[in-house]
């Protein structure tokens, strides 16, 4: 579990937290700074576990230890990624309250979004994924669908920016202007994350997140395990939103 509950309250001190945790304390009223603060330290903790895997993968094509994802070649390198996390909201007195997937209709929520670049050398020598995409540009669109009416839902961003230096850039989407759902029947959304390069055509980069991070503890119920916060493959994210 200490890979998995990197971005909930109550873990280990120097986590992502940690972070949260220690934001929430300094600004209590402040709810974007909480959500700025929690994205840097993800960034952070993406930033350094990146860069044990370039020290890994330096020692692999030394031939000192072995590696599945050495860069031997193009084959089987992996250029760049999306992650997500959420939804997250900041934690205030008298709530909002834990599971942050469901969520009371005018509370303040939020999607952790992550576009890395690969730093290994494609070839073990020469530039690597990260230098050669720093001029793209990029556009990431959250786009949602109301699950309980089957209808098009609201859609949050775009993100657009560009890459620049460095192998990581982290940001946030605030989920906004989603419609009132009527009292008694909460309405479940589900948000894609799908990113797309706009430099000049000619360069074939496009993609969505299949790995997303549940910030949720469901405790044990009736003989089934409990299940921690952890990373899920191939699926969107989900929030429920209800009215008092």
């Amino acid at each position: 579990m200490a890979e998995q509950d990197e971005l909930v309250f109550g873990a280990p001190a120097g986590t992502v937290s940690a972070a949260a945790a220690m934001a929430a304390a300094e600004y209590e009223d402040d709810a974007e700074k909480q959500i700025e603060v929690i994205t840097a330290a993800w960034k952070a903790k993406l930033e350094a576990q990146t860069k044990e895997y370039m020290k890994a993968a330096a020692l692999a094509e030394a031939g000192v230890t072995e590696l599945e994802a050495t860069p031997v070649g193009t084959a089987g390198y992996q250029w760049w990624n999306l992650y997500v996390a959420g939804p997250v909201q900041a934690i205030a007195p008298g709530g909002p309250f834990l599971p942050h997937k469901i969520i009371k209709h005018g509370e303040r929520a939020w999607i952790l979004c992550v576009l890395w670049r690969n730093p290994v050398p494609i070839f073990g020598v020469g530039p690597s994924a990260a230098v050669l995409m720093g001029p793209y540009t990029y556009s990431v669109n959250f786009e949602s669908g109301n699950l309980t009416n089957w209808v098009n839902g609201p859609d949050f961003g775009p993100i657009t920016g560009t890459f620049g230096p460095g192998f990581v850039n982290a940001f946030w989407v605030e989920l906004i202007n989603i419609p009132a759902p009527p009292e008694g029947k909460p309405h479940l959304y589900e948000i894609n994350v799908t990113v797309d390069l706009t430099t000049t055509p000619g360069v074939p980069f496009a993609g969505y997140s299949t790995w997303v991070f549940d910030p949720d503890t469901e405790l044990p119920f009736l003989g089934l395990p409990g299940v921690g916060p952890q990373w899920q493959h191939d699926i969107p994210v989900r929030v429920l939103v209800y009215k008092e």
